[in-house]
């Protein structure tokens, strides 16, 4: 009799398991289609909590604080981040499509040849036989940007989801914040200590390197529009992602264009344009990563800068444009993972 018991306790349990997996995998697969959407959301309310804090504390008594404070974030979320996404995201897609047309016509063309001065012409040669490397390469960077922009036909739904997310995200933050402490018990204090460690490195994460980044690429991109280059959000952008490299970082966008310059502007005249980007390069885009981000990261939120690399690469490469900041906090995540349970053994 008691091993039927144990026999029937086995079997229900192991109904019971199967069963939740099946639900695990079919809720699974009703998400994720919004999936960016909602991590995206999960992001920006943990960014812009405490900007929810000071507005709900800031508002009387009489007032429905939670809801009205969560609405008010989003308004200005969407102000400070979403319009700009939207408007970056567009133009950067235009950009990148004349880019691919420009040139699939350029290597189509029996007169392959570059803008380029004649006697620096004459001491490469044929041009025609850089045809095969130019092709791959800038193959390899067209695809990778698509890859960038496959999710904008999805961009209102995606936005949509996103706000609609992030209200509720913050309206019951410390509901969840309390779903987590007991969904991963662990000793007294432990959990406190956890946060503020992930309060650090996410700190170094998004201030000292998205927000230094972003903005590194932003003046690059005033700077190329200055100067007339062509496609200047197409380069301001790279020079955003690019930025995150240590020691040289946006200098391995702007002064490749400040050789090409340089050299055209010797022979064909405009070398104000090289001298005005070497300075402004110097000065402005490059030494911002130099003063600002130090000042912004502080001496207990850095990380090491690969984490943050391959957390923007793989980022955008798996969510989009929303991966520059879901990417690094995942990373961010793992190592935090990580060092507890080195620190547990």
């Amino acid at each position: 009799m008691i091993e039927q018991d144990v026999r029937f306790t086995a079997y229900s349990r192991t109904v019971a398991i199967v069963f939740a997996v099946i639900l695990l995998i079919l809720s699974f697969l009703i998400i994720r289609p919004f999936l960016v959407a909602i991590l995206s959301a999960a992001a920006l309310s943990y960014i812009f909590y405490p900007v929810y804090k000071r507005v709900q504390n800031s508002l009387p008594d009489n007032w429905p604080k939670e809801v009205v404070a969560s609405g008010l974030t989003c308004l200005l979320i969407m102000v400070i981040v979403m319009i700009p996404v939207i408007i970056i995201a567009l133009t950067l897609a235009s950009e990148v499509r004349s880019g691919y047309f420009f040139l699939q016509q350029l290597l189509a063309s029996p007169n392959f040849t570059f803008d380029l001065p004649p006697q620096f012409t004459q001491n490469l040669g044929d041009l025609s036989q850089f045809k095969g490397p130019i092709a791959d390469i800038s193959g390899s960077v067209i695809d990778w940007l698509e890859g960038i922009l496959r999710a904008i036909p999805n961009l209102v739904l995606n936005i949509f989801i996103t706000i609609f997310s992030t209200y509720y995200f913050l309206k019951h933050a410390g509901e969840i914040y309390k779903y987590l402490q007991e969904m991963l018990p662990l000793p007294a204090g432990k959990y406190k200590q956890i946060v503020a460690r992930f309060d650090d490195l996410s700190r170094g994460v998004i201030m000292g390197q998205v927000v230094v980044g972003t903005l590194q690429g932003a003046l690059a991109g005033i700077g190329f529009i200055v100067i007339g280059l062509p496609n200047p959000v197409l380069w301001g952008f790279l020079t955003a992602i690019i930025s995150i490299i240590p020691l040289l970082g946006a200098a391995l966008v702007w002064f490749p264009i400040f050789i090409y310059l340089l050299i055209k502007g010797l022979y064909l005249g405009g070398l104000w344009k090289a001298i005005f980007l070497l300075i402004y390069g110097t000065f402005v885009v490059s030494l911002i990563d130099n003063i600002l981000k130090p000042k912004i990261v502080g001496e207990h939120a850095n990380i090491h800068p690969l984490i943050v690399l391959f957390g923007i690469l793989g980022g955008i490469q798996l969510f989009g444009l929303p991966g520059i900041l879901i990417g690094p906090l995942i990373l961010t995540i793992f190592d935090l993972i990580i060092e507890i349970y080195r620190d547990t053994l």
